[in-house]
């Protein structure tokens, strides 16, 4: 939101500190570098003594002596370990990596029992803290010693009870404490990035804290998450729209859902109402209407009604058992036939075989011999009556009896009418059979085919059933479809009523915070002004749940160094609310290098002077701490003690950040 400002006319509003806030959330009051971790001033590599308040760290350029010329030395100032020296801060409040992977393999292979250590002050607690570049040796910490002590100590705490309390001590008092989208808790992983740029980022947009190039192994967040830490850190947001967020989010994401399940689901309303009316050869109505069941039901109950009939019709015309009895009696008949035959036929042949023994001389001369009473074969007639032979039911002929009784001729001419009558049973039977058997096939070709026909008939009654079944399940499903895809266009209106209903509850808990945002655009444009000169004008934008930096001149100004200066105002702004105490920013903050693009050196000092001022504004120790790394060298007034912490130098190698080449 924009203010109305006299540019040149209106006085800037000084800075006041709350007393509430006497010192800063955390700050690190000395950093030493170790060959080893041992007592001795021989295995310390550097020893930096940090203040509260502004800290430079400055590493000038080389000036040649007679003069600048081709082919001299012209990187001393930025390969003096700047970036190395806030990298190692970083380190020791717990970032995982010290230096790029290429950086980090170099060091240690100069100081592979190497450590960092530091002293960091936490509210009023003092820890000492100890980090190895080797792997291996495991980080720890103390509480409440002096860092000569750390060597010497026996009882070390693991590390990550130092950042257990540094978590607590940054994160802990915000507003919001979980990210909308994910409920993800916030840590302190998310916000010390914003507190300390990677360098590598060249200070081109505010959101922009960490480079991939860094490999600074930081929680990667997008830009959504970005902007919800700084609105959280800077108290621009609360809990209460942060859950309203999560439920808008929800909202949205239902939304979406529903929008893309409803075509599907009309989709196949369609495609299973169009079957349904292909199986019954009928137009329908749309599914989605009452019409639709009660045709289709009413279709099928006829439908079923004719097939109930047919079952009963099917059922009243079945001659299968029936038939089936019929086909029993003629096999029954068959087979009496066949026995019949069978008799007559062994009859027959016994007779015919007596004729030809009383036709024979040869045959008369070998019955004569035979003794009396001599039976048929080698069995004797009442043994074949008890094995059931079928020849032995009648008296055998004694042809010795019939001789005494009759003359040969007689014998001869009576036996072969008894053969010739034989022969016409035969041939009687024989027909008799041929009848029994053409019938048995009639009858099983009429029991087969009433068979077949019900089977036949009961099959298609059976499809029948199954195909209105399906239909059945036809008619359900598309329904069911037309009616979720009803639901899901109604629940679309809904839920976009909800969705704007949940951006006007949000808009209206922003308005409530409208006052705190025009509070930090205040202070924000007070450190542009304080900068770029009181021609110019910076606001803080808010759009939804997003922050806009403007700076503005006649118009809005959008260069390489605007872009810089847009940059360092926010932070620095973040600082000096924190300070008076509004938010919860850390009072912590490091700029590695911040002159960048074409940003001139006049402004560029202002940085340092603007510092300077906050710490004129306090009667007792500066309730923050401002690390600032610098090749351009700063404002002569604060070339010395107290602001100079180190003074660094590319060549010679001793005066490097590890004092060697690497």
């Amino acid at each position: 939101m924009a203010q109305l400002r006299f540019p040149g006319v209106d006085p800037p509003r000084p800075i006041h500190p709350d007393i509430k806030r006497s010192s800063p959330v955390f700050w690190v009051q000395r950093l030493r570098v170790l060959r080893e971790l041992k007592p001795g001033e021989e295995h310390i590599i550097r020893d930096v003594e940090l203040r509260r308040g502004l800290n430079i760290i400055w590493a000038p350029p080389h000036d040649p002596p007679d003069g600048n010329a081709l082919f001299e030395n012209g990187v001393a100032g930025h390969t003096a370990g700047k970036t190395t020296f806030c990298r190692l801060v970083r380190h020791v409040l717990g970032e995982r990596g010290f230096a790029t992977d290429e950086t980090r393999r170099r060091i240690r292979e100069k100081f592979p029992t190497g450590w960092v250590t530091a002293t960091i002050l936490i509210g009023d607690d003092s820890w000492l803290v100890a980090r190895p570049f080797g792997i291996g040796p495991h980080a720890f910490c103390l509480r409440g010693n002096e860092i000569a002590h750390l060597t010497e100590a026996e009882e070390r705490l693991d590390y990550q009870e130092f950042l257990d309390a540094v978590s607590a001590a940054a994160v802990s008092g915000l507003p919001a404490s979980r990210f909308p989208a994910t409920d993800e808790p916030m840590r302190r992983e998310h916000v010390f990035p914003w507190l300390s740029r990677d360098q590598e980022c060249r200070f081109a947009d505010f959101l922009e804290w960490r480079h991939p190039s860094s490999d600074s192994e930081s929680p990667a967040l997008n830009v959504e998450e970005r902007q919800f830490v700084l609105r959280a850190v800077l108290g621009l947001i609360s809990d209460v729209e942060r859950i309203e967020q999560q439920t808008n989010a929800r909202l949205v994401a239902r939304k979406e859902e529903a929008v893309q399940r409803e075509p599907m689901l009309l989709h196949q309303s369609r495609t299973d109402h169009d079957r349904v009316a292909t199986a019954l050869g009928r137009t329908l109505a749309p599914a989605s209407t009452p019409l639709f069941g009660s045709e289709t039901r009413i279709e099928l109950a006829r439908l079923t009604a004719e097939l109930l009939q047919r079952e009963r019709q099917l059922a009243d015309t079945d001659r299968r058992t029936e038939l089936s009895t019929a086909l029993e009696r003629a096999v029954a008949a068959e087979t009496n036939a066949s026995r019949d035959l069978r008799e007559a036929e062994a009859r027959f042949e016994v007779e015919q075989g007596a004729l030809a023994q009383l036709a024979g001389d040869a045959q008369s001369a070998v019955l004569a011999a035979l003794p009396p009473g001599s039976e048929y074969c080698s069995v004797r007639l009442t043994v074949a009556r008890e094995q059931g032979c079928p020849l032995a039911g009648a008296r055998p002929i004694d042809l010795v009896s019939r001789r005494s009784e009759r003359t040969a001729a007689e014998e001869l001419q009576r036996q072969r009418q008894l053969v010739e009558g034989l022969s016409r049973v035969v041939e009687n039977e024989k027909g008799k059979l041929a009848d029994a058997e053409n019938a048995t096939r009639a009858a099983r070709r009429k029991s087969l085919s009433a068979n077949t026909a019900f089977d036949e008939q009961r099959g298609r009654i059976h499809q029948e059933r199954a195909r209105l079944s399906q239909i059945e399940r036809l008619v359900h499903a598309a329904e069911e479809a037309a009616a979720q895809a009803s639901e899901l266009a109604e629940s679309v209106a809904s839920l976009s009523r909800d969705i704007k209903e949940s951006y006007a509850r949000q808009e209206q808990l922003r308005g409530e915070g409208r006052e705190a945002i025009q509070r930090f655009s205040a202070r924000f444009e007070y450190v542009v002004r304080a900068l770029l000169g009181t021609e110019v004008t910076g606001r803080v934008d808010t759009s939804g749940r997003s922050l806009t930096l403007v700076v503005e001149e006649h118009g809005k100004r959008d260069s390489a160094a605007i872009a810089t200066v847009r940059l360092l105002a926010f932070d620095l702004a973040a600082l000096a609310s924190s300070v008076e105490g509004y938010g919860s920013f850390p009072r912590f903050l490091i700029h590695d290098g911040p002159r960048e693009a074409d940003l001139s050196v006049d402004i560029y000092e202002r940085l340092f002077l603007f510092a300077r001022e906050i710490e004129k504004s306090f009667d007792a120790e500066p309730s923050f701490q401002y690390i600032v790394t610098t090749t351009t060298a700063p404002p002569t007034t604060l070339q010395g003690d107290p602001w100079l912490r180190l003074k660094l130098a590319g060549v010679p190698a001793q005066e490097r950040l590890l004092r060697c080449d690497l």
